[in-house]
C-alpha cells in the first residue's frame, strides 16, 4: 500500500505529519501562523488559521500542476483579400475555443490567481492528431464547423491554427491564503473547513469538494476545486433551514456532508451527485439519546461523532456510494455508542478511525475496523517520537539577533547574502549578542501564501548596514531601546514590557496611523507571547537559558518600535526587497489574493517579486533532520486535532506507530531458570556426536492431494485425479531429484509422471470460483506440454503451487535475487516471473564459447535446428553422424528466411548462405549458395573425404570473410561469403545419413525460449522494467511505482522461502466492467430485448461472452470488493447524462450523443476490487506512473548513474535523479515538460529517449548530454502511415514501436548524425518459421499468436528483441543484425498468457565496461 500521511495540530497550533512508512512525527516548518482546524486529502490540505481565514496547502507532488491553455485563431477566405481575420457575422470569434463558442483572445486569458505563473509565451502547435504540420500550423476546412485537415484544398474556405500556453501552480509546499468573503477579512471569519469528495460516484477524476463554516453560522461551498485547481474559484453560500446555525462540518470521500448545529443536532446534505456537487436539501438528524453533538466525521461508509460529554458514537446504515440517490444511505439508521471518551474523531477514506483523547489529549487509533465489523474493537494510542522545531512554544516568533536570513512562506529560506538557514531556536535566541546585533529581524507574524500576501503576512525587516559600513537609514528609536533595556530578565517582566510597547504603538496615532489589520497582528502577537510565557513557566521554571533572553526580546522589540514610528524601513516579500517592487497596492489587498472572485493575476512586471519561481523548487515543507534546528522529543504532546482524510492504513498490517507492553510469554522467557538452562545447552560441545554414523543419508518427502486435471488427450475436460509430489533430498538439505505424478482417483492408474526437471513454469491460471494452476513441460510430448489442475479451493491451490514452485526452484538451482542479465515478465493475472540465465551460462561456458550440445541420435531427416544466436563470425557448428551404406548424397545448409519477399506466398521462402553437399556419384563435394531464388556458381575443388558407411564429423567455423570447413578433424576447404553470415538463422540437414550429435558454439549464451525456466518472484504488477545493472522497477494496476528489493517470495510461497528479507506488503486495484446493451424498438423505445442475432444484453466489451453484475465473482480470497456497481461515466468515446453510448448497430463505433440513425446503445458498469498480497517490492512515493524505462550508463560499479524515465498518470514525462545499484530508488523526480500528453517512453543505450503520445505520434528528446541528462526539447516524428502507436522501445540498432492494431514497426537508421532516423519499416504479422507452424498444427498455440503483439522490448545487447504475441506467447526475434535490424523471424516460447516482458539487461553484461 502506498505511503500516506496522518496530520495533526498540537496545542500550539503547529502542524505535524506522520507517515505510514515512518515512525516519527515531523513538524511543518513554522513561519509564524498557528492553525485551529485542519482537513486533508492526499496532497491537499485546507485549514483555518489563527486569523480565522482559510488556507490551502499543496504538498508531495512530484509532478507539478501544469495546465494547458488553448486558443484557436480562425480565418476565412475572401475573394480579394484571401485568408483574413475579417469573419462573417455568423462566424465564430477570431480567437475562440475549439467549438468557437467562447471568445479566447489572449488578453482575456489570464492567470486565475497569483499562485499561478506562465511558462513561456504563446506559441503555435504544429501537429494535428499526431501528424506534423507546417511551421505556420494552419489546418483547413470547407466551413465552420467541420473536420480540419493539414492540406489546403481548392474548396477550403476557412482555416484555423491552435495557440497554446502553459501555466503552472507555483505555490507548491506553501500555505496559500484563500480569498475571504468580504474585503474586510474580520467581517465574517471562518471557524471550520472540510475537504473531500475525491471519490464522488461518476465524477471526473481529481474533483474535490470543500465546505466551510463562518462565525455567522453560514455554510459556504468552494466551487471549482480540483487537483488541477487547488484554490478553486469562489465561495458560494448554501442555505440552511431557518433557525439552524452550523458550527462544524465534515465531507466524506463520496461527497456525503454532515454538519453539527449549535443546538447539538446534525444536518445531512442530500442529493450530492456528480451533476450536483452542492446537493439539493438538508435533512435534520437527531443526536444520540439526550446528548448533544459537538463534532462529526464522515468516511466512505461510516459516520462517527462525539457528543459534548465526550462520548463516541457510530452511525450505522451509512452507505457513502449511494448517499447521492438514497436519503437513508446518507442519514443512516441509528446511533451506536462506543467505549471511550474522546474530544474529537477523524475518519479516513477507508473508514479507519482516529481520535484525540478528551483527558490525555493523545491520538488514538481504532483497531479492527473492517467492512464486516465497521465499529472495530478497541482504541490504541500512537506512541511515536516527535521531530519538532526548537522554536516550539512560540519561541519561533523570534529570530537570533543579527541574522540576515528569512523564511519564505513556501518553505524556502534565503538570506541577504544568499545563505540558506532556518528559523533560529529559542536556545540561540536566548544567548547574549554583541551590540552590532541590535539590527534584528522581526519574523513574519502569520503564515500565508507567497502568491497571495496579505497585510498580516508581510515580512518586516529592518534595513541592514550597507556594505561600506555606513549605518542603516532605519535608525532604531533610542526611547524604545532604553525602554527595552530596562526590562527584567524574568519572563513575566518581558511580557509586561512587550505589552506596554504594543500599547504605546496602539495609541501613538501622532506618529503613524496603524491599519486595523496590523493592530490585530500586534494584539494577536501579544496574546501569543503571554500564553507562551505561561507554558514556559509550567515546563521549566529554572531554565538555564532564560536569563539570557533579554537580548533576543530587546532586538525584536526594537524592530517592532522602529517599524511603527514612520521610519523608512524596508519590507521583505518572498526574499526580495520592497524597494525593488513596483508600486501596485491592489496586489496586496485580500480581495485580490489567491482564489479571489476577482481572479486578478500577478502581473509579470509589477508582481514578479511576489512569487519567485526559483524559490518554489525548494520545498522546505518539513524540517531537515540535519539542519540543527530540529530535535527529537519523547515529550507528552497535547494534541488538539487530528486529520485522517489523507491517511490510508491497512487494518491487517498496521504501521510501526504502536508500542505494546511485554506479553506474558516474553516475561517467561526472561526468567532466571530459563536463562540458566539455555546457557548450559549452549556450552555443550557438538563434536562428540561426530563419531556416530549418520542414521539417514538421504531423506524423501511425499505430498499427496486431490484435484481435477485437464489434459489435451481428453480435450481439456476436467477429470478427478490424485496428485503425488515426491522429492528426495541429500544430507545437506539439497534436492537430489523429484517426480510429479497424476493418478486416477483409485491410484491404480498413472496418467502422467515426469521429473521435476522437465517443468519450465508453474503459473496461476485461475478464473473466478475456479482456482487453477498450469504446469508447462515443453520437453515432453506435445500432448503433455501443458497440464492444468483445478482445486477445490484457493487454500489448496496456493499450497500446491507453493510446494511445486519451491522444489522446482531447488531442482533448477535458482533462489534469491536474479542476476542483472535476467528477463522479467508479467502474466495477465499480474504475477511476476523471471528467467535467470546465470546457471545456463555456467553450464554452457567452455573456454571462450558458450556450447550447446544436442543428442539427435535416432532423429529422422530432414533435420532442422534453430541457431538462436545466429552464425556470426566466431561461431562454430559441429555435426556428427554416419553415412548410409548406399548413400547417394547428403547436404548441410546454413540458411535463413529470404529477404526478398514480394508475395505472401514467399513468407516461408529460404535463402541458403552456404550449401555443403557431399555426393558419391560423382564423388565430389559441392559448395554453393542459393540467393534471391537462384543458385550461384558451384565450387567443386578438392577430393571427397566422406565414405559410404563411415562415420564423420563436420566442423564449420565462421570467419569474417569465409567459412572454414574441417572434416574428421582435418582442414578441408574454405568458402568465401556470398551473403553476410549475420543473416543465418537455421541449420538444415537432409540426405542419406544418420545423425548422432549436433554442437553449436556461440560467443554469447544460447537461449531456447521453449526451455527457459520461469520462476515466480512474488508480488502483483502490471508492467516491469529492468536494465543491465540489475535495477528493476515495476508499476501496479493502480499506477503505483515499485522498486525491486532483491528478495524472493511473498504470499504465493506460503513462507517456504529461506529468508523474508525485502518482502513487503503490497496492494493493487482492478476494475470489473459489464456492458448493458439495448436495441431500439419502434413501440417501446430502447429495450433489453434484442434480435436473435444480437449480442447478449449483458456482456463483456466484445459482446461474445455473457456477463452479469450478479454473477461477477472475485478471482481469489485475496481480493475484496471496495465499491458497488455503478455507471461508468468515463467510458472511452463519451457518454450522455445517463452513461449511454450510441451506434448504428452491433458492433460499431460508439459515440456519446444520440443520432437519428442510431438503433443500439450500451453503457458500462464498473466495480472496483482490491488485492492484498506481499512480495519483494518497495513502494516508491505517491507519484502515479503509466510507463517506465531504465538504462544503465554502461559502466561497472554500484555508484554509476542509471537513467530512469517515466510517464506520469497525467501524461507528463519525469526523470528520476540519483538512481544507481547502491540506491535503486533514487532521490527525486524531475519534471520534463511536454506539449503533448505521453503514453509510453523508452531510453536507449546511446542517450536516446523516445516517447509515444496519447495521440499515437512519436517523439524523441533532443539535447541529452552527460551534463544535461533530461535534454532540451521534444521533437516529433511522424508515425508509420495509417498507424496509431501505443508503445515504444529503443534498441541497439533501431527503435521498435507497437501500434494499436498489434503490428510492429521499427525506425531505421537511427544514428548520432540522424537521431530521428530516416524511415519506418513495418513487419508482417504472420508466422514465418516451421517450428511455429508445427506448434499451430499441434494445437499448442494458435494462429492468433502470430497475428499481432501485445508488447515489445528491445535490449541493449546486440540483436536482443523480445515480444509478447497477441495470444500471450513470449517470443524472441532472430536474425537481428546491424545490416538487418528488423531480423528475419520469431522463435516462440511457452503459451503463458504473458502480458509484458523486459529483456533490456540480457547479454548486456559484456558491454558494461565498453
Amino acid at each position: 500500500m502506498p505511503s500516506s500521511f496522518l496530520f495533526a495540530i498540537n496545542n500550539e497550533g503547529r502542524v505535524f505529519r506522520l507517515s505510514t512508512s515512518g515512525t516519527t512525527w515531523r513538524e511543518f516548518v513554522y513561519l509564524g501562523l498557528e492553525f485551529k482546524h485542519l482537513s486533508a486529502v492526499p496532497h491537499f490540505m485546507w485549514a483555518v488559521g489563527g486569523d480565522r481565514q482559510i488556507y490551502v496547502h499543496v504538498h508531495g507532488l512530484d509532478i507539478p500542476i501544469r495546465i494547458k491553455e488553448e486558443s484557436y485563431q480562425n480565418e476565412r477566405w475572401l475573394p480579394v483579400e484571401g485568408f483574413t481575420s475579417r469573419l462573417l457575422p455568423t462566424d465564430r470569434y477570431h480567437f475562440s475555443n475549439q467549438e468557437g463558442s467562447v471568445d479566447r483572445s489572449f488578453d482575456k486569458i489570464r492567470l486565475p490567481s497569483m499562485a499561478w505563473q506562465w511558462e513561456g509565451d504563446w506559441h503555435i502547435e504544429t501537429t494535428l492528431d499526431g501528424q506534423p504540420l507546417d511551421d505556420d500550423g494552419w489546418t483547413y476546412a470547407v466551413d465552420f464547423p467541420a473536420n480540419f485537415h493539414a492540406k489546403k484544398q481548392w474548396k477550403s474556405c476557412v482555416r484555423r491554427r491552435k495557440w497554446v500556453r502553459y501555466r503552472r501552480y507555483s505555490a507548491m509546499n506553501s500555505w496559500c491564503a484563500v480569498a475571504p468573503l468580504h474585503k474586510d477579512p474580520t467581517q465574517e471569519p471562518f471557524i471550520d473547513v472540510s475537504v473531500g469528495g475525491q471519490n464522488v460516484p461518476g465524477a471526473a477524476a481529481g474533483n474535490l469538494l470543500v465546505w466551510a463554516i463562518t462565525a455567522h453560522g453560514r455554510v459556504m461551498f468552494r466551487t471549482g476545486v480540483s487537483t488541477t485547481a487547488p484554490e478553486g474559484q469562489r465561495w458560494t453560500a448554501i442555505p440552511v433551514p431557518p433557525g439552524c446555525e452550523v458550527n462544524q462540518i465534515s465531507v466524506g470521500p463520496t461527497g456525503l456532508v454532515w454538519a453539527v448545529l449549535w443546538n447539538g443536532r446534525a444536518l445531512v446534505r442530500a442529493g450530492v451527485t456528480r451533476e450536483n456537487t452542492t446537493g439539493e436539501f438538508w435533512i435534520e438528524v437527531a443526536p444520540p439519546e439526550e446528548g448533544k453533538l459537538s463534532q462529526v466525521s464522515v468516511g466512505t461508509s461510516a459516520v462517527w461523532a462525539v457528543t459534548r460529554d465526550h462520548r463516541v458514537w457510530f452511525r450505522k446504515g451509512i452507505r457513502g456510494e449511494s448517499c447521492g440517490v438514497s436519503e437513508e444511505a446518507a442519514t443512516g439508521t441509528g446511533w451506536v455508542e462506543m467505549v471511550g471518551n474522546m474530544a474529537l474523531v477523524s475518519v479516513a477514506p477507508n473508514d479507519q478511525v482516529w481520535a484525540v483523547g478528551s483527558e490525555d489529549r493523545t491520538i488514538y487509533f481504532r483497531t479492527g475496523v473492517l467492512p464486516s465489523d465497521p465499529t472495530g474493537r478497541k482504541w490504541r494510542a500512537i506512541q511515536a517520537p516527535m521531530q519538532m522545531s526548537r522554536t516550539s512554544s512560540n519561541a519561533s516568533l523570534w529570530s537570533g539577533a543579527g541574522s540576515s536570513h528569512r523564511n519564505s512562506v513556501c518553505g524556502s529560506v534565503t538570506g541577504g547574502g544568499g545563505a540558506k538557514q532556518r528559523v533560529r531556536s529559542w536556545t540561540s535566541l536566548a544567548q547574549r549578542h554583541s551590540s552590532s546585533d541590535t539590527c534584528g529581524v522581526l519574523r513574519e507574524w502569520e503564515e500565508t501564501s507567497r502568491s497571495a500576501p496579505t497585510p498580516t503576512s508581510l515580512r518586516l525587516q529592518q534595513q541592514q548596514r550597507s556594505s561600506n559600513g555606513a549605518p542603516s537609514t532605519a535608525t532604531t528609536s533610542q526611547d524604545s531601546i532604553s525602554e527595552a533595556s530596562n526590562l527584567s530578565t524574568s519572563i513575566r517582566e518581558q511580557t509586561r514590557g512587550l505589552r506596554s510597547i504594543v500599547g504605546k504603538m496602539l495609541h501613538n496615532q501622532s506618529s503613524r496611523t496603524i491599519s486595523p489589520e496590523r493592530l490585530a497582528v500586534f494584539t494577536n502577537f501579544a496574546s501569543q507571547w503571554k500564553w507562551w510565557t505561561r507554558s514556559s513557566q509550567i515546563r521549566s521554571e529554572d531554565d538555564s537559558n532564560s536569563a539570557d533572553g533579554n537580548s533576543g526580546s530587546f532586538n525584536t522589540i526594537a524592530a517592532i518600535k522602529e517599524h511603527t514610528e514612520n521610519s523608512p524601513s524596508r519590507l521583505r516579500v518572498a526574499g526580495k526587497s520592497a524597494g525593488d517592487v513596483k508600486s501596485n497596492p491592489g496586489v496586496w489587498s485580500p480581495i485580490r489574493s489567491v482564489g479571489s472572485v476577482v481572479g486578478m493575476e500577478a502581473h509579470p512586471e509589477s508582481d514578479g517579486s511576489v512569487f519567485d519561481p526559483d524559490l518554489s523548487a525548494d520545498s522546505g515543507v518539513y524540517g531537515d533532520d540535519d539542519a540543527g534546528e530540529m530535535y527529537w522529543s519523547e515529550c507528552d504532546v497535547v494534541w488538539c486535532m487530528v486529520a485522517a482524510g489523507a491517511c490510508t492504513v491497512d487494518p491487517q498490517c498496521l504501521p510501526n506507530w504502536f508500542v505494546e507492553n511485554l506479553s506474558t510469554a516474553d516475561l517467561e522467557l526472561s526468567k532466571p531458570w530459563r536463562v540458566r538452562i539455555l546457557q548450559e545447552l549452549k556450552k555443550r560441545v557438538p563434536e562428540e556426536f561426530n563419531k556416530y554414523e549418520k542414521a539417514v543419508d538421504i531423506s524423501s518427502w511425499v505430498k499427496t492431494g486431490d484435484a481435477r486435471c485437464m489434459l489435451k488427450e481428453t480435450n481439456y475436460q476436467l477429470e478427478d485425479c490424485v496428485l503425488e509430489l515426491e522429492w528426495i533430498g541429500g544430507d545437506l538439505g539439497t534436492l537430489e531429484s523429484g517426480t510429479f505424478t497424476i493418478m486416477s482417483p483409485e491410484k491404480n492408474q498413472t496418467k502422467i509422471q515426469f521429473s521435476l526437471s522437465e517443468i519450465t513454469c508453474i503459473a496461476c491460471c485461475s478464473e473466478p470460483a475456479q482456482p487453477r494452476i498450469v504446469i508447462h513441460t515443453p520437453g515432453l510430448t506435445k500432448s503433455l506440454a501443458v497440464v492444468k489442475l483445478q482445486f477445490c479451493g484457493d487454500t489448496d491451490m496456493e499450497d500446491w503451487m507453493a510446494n511445486l514452485t519451491y522444489v522446482c526452484c531447488q531442482a533448477n538451482g535458482v533462489h534469491g535475487a536474479p542476476s542483472p542479465g535476467s528477463i522479467w515478465a508479467i502474466t495477465g493475472l499480474g504475477d511476476i516471473f523471471v528467467f535467470d540465465p546465470i546457471n545456463l551460462e555456467a553450464a554452457q561456458q567452455k573456454d571462450d564459447f558458450y556450447v550447446q550440445e544436442i543428442d539427435i541420435t535416432g532423429r529422422g531427416l530432414p533435420y532442422e535446428a534453430q541457431l538462436h544466436n545466429g552464425f556470426c563470425p566466431g561461431s562454430e557448428l559441429i555435426v556428427t553422424g554416419c553415412v548410409h551404406d548406399k548413400a547417394d548424397r547428403f547436404a548441410v545448409n546454413l540458411q535463413y528466411l529470404s529477404l526478398a519477399v514480394r508475395h505472401k506466398a514467399d513468407l516461408e521462402a529460404k535463402d541458403i548462405a552456404f550449401h555443403f553437399n557431399p555426393r558419391f556419384s560423382p564423388d565430389v563435394v559441392v559448395r554453393n549458395s542459393y540467393l534471391a531464388g537462384s543458385w550461384g556458381e558451384e565450387e567443386r575443388e578438392g577430393a571427397n573425404p566422406f565414405r559410404q558407411g563411415a562415420e564423420f564429423t563436420i566442423t564449420i567455423i565462421c570467419c569474417e570473410d569465409e567459412y572454414k570447413v574441417h572434416v574428421n578433424g582435418q582442414h578441408y576447404v574454405t568458402y568465401t561469403h556470398r551473403q553476410k553470415p549475420h543473416f543465418i538463422t537455421h541449420l538444415y540437414i537432409h540426405g542419406d545419413v544418420s545423425l548422432t550429435k549436433f554442437v553449436y558454439k556461440s560467443k554469447k549464451v544460447i537461449i531456447d525460449p521453449l526451455e527457459m525456466y520461469w520462476r515466480q518472484m512474488g508480488g502483483h504488477l502490471r508492467r516491469v522494467e529492468t536494465c543491465a545493472a540489475g535495477v528493476t522497477w515495476g508499476v501496479g494496476y493502480d499506477n503505483t511505482a515499485w522498486v525491486y528489493t532483491g528478495g524472493w517470495g511473498g504470499s504465493f510461497l506460503k513462507g517456504l522461502e529461506t529468508s523474508s528479507s525485502g518482502i513487503n506488503p503490497m496492494a493493487d486495484t482492478h476494475c470489473f466492467y459489464v456492458y448493458e446493451n439495448q436495441r431500439w424498438n419502434p413501440l417501446t423505445g430502447y429495450t433489453s430485448h434484442g434480435l436473435p442475432t444480437d449480442r447478449y444484453m449483458w456482456s463483456d466489451s466484445t459482446g461474445k461472452h455473457k456477463r452479469t453484475r450478479e454473477k461477477t465473482k472475485l478471482l481469489s480470497m485475496h481480493w475484496q470488493w471496495v465499491s458497488e456497481w455503478s455507471i461508468d461515466y468515463h467510458t472511452p468515446g463519451g457518454v450522455d447524462k445517463e452513461g449511454w453510448q450510441y451506434a448504428v448497430d452491433f458492433p460499431s463505433t460508439y459515440h456519446g450523443q444520440k443520432h437519428f440513425t442510431d438503433y443500439v446503445r450500451r453503457r458500462r458498469w464498473v466495480r472496483k476490487c482490491r488485492l492484498s498480497t506481499s512480495g519483494p517490492w518497495q513502494e516508491l512515493g505517491n507519484t502515479k506512473l503509466v510507463d517506465i524505462s531504465l538504462q544503465d550508463s554502461g559502466k561497472i560499479g554500484s555508484d554509476h548513474l542509471i537513467h530512469v524515465w517515466a510517464v506520469a498518470a497525467n501524461g507528463d514525462a519525469v526523470y528520476r535523479r540519483g538512481v544507481s545499484q547502491s540506491s535503486p530508488s533514487g532521490t527525486s523526480w524531475e519534471h520534463v515538460p511536454s506539449d503533448y500528453p505521453l503514453a509510453s517512453i523508452s531510453c536507449g543505450p546511446r542517450g536516446q529517449v523516445w516517447a509515444v503520445g496519447r495521440n499515437g505520434s512519436a517523439y524523441w528528446r533532443f539535447g541529452i548530454t552527460d551534463s544535461n541528462p533530461t535534454g532540451a526539447v521534444w521533437e516529433s516524428v511522424e508515425p508509420p502511415a495509417g498507424k496509431v502507436l501505443k508503445q515504444i522501445s529503443v534498441g541497439s540498432y533501431a527503435v521498435w514501436a507497437l501500434d494499436s492494431q498489434g503490428q510492429l514497426s521499427l525506425r531505421r537508421e537511427v544514428t548520432p548524425v540522424f537521431p530521428e532516423g530516416t524511415h519506418w519499416q513495418t513487419l508482417p504479422t504472420s508466422a514465418n518459421d516451421a517450428a511455429t507452424q508445427d506448434r499451430i498444427a499441434s494445437g499448442s498455440t494458435s494462429t492468433a499468436s502470430t497475428s499481432g503483439f501485445r508488447h515489445v522490448s528491445a535490449g541493449r545487447a546486440d540483436g536482443e528483441v523480445w515480444a509478447i504475441t497477441a495470444s500471450g506467447v513470449v517470443s524472441r526475434r532472430y536474425g537481428v543484425t546491424p545490416e538487418n535490424p528488423a531480423g528475419t523471424g520469431w522463435v516462440h516460447g511457452i503459451v503463458g498468457n504473458w502480458q509484458h516482458v523486459s529483456a533490456r539487461g540480457l547479454n548486456a553484461a559484456s558491454l558494461m565496461d565498453k
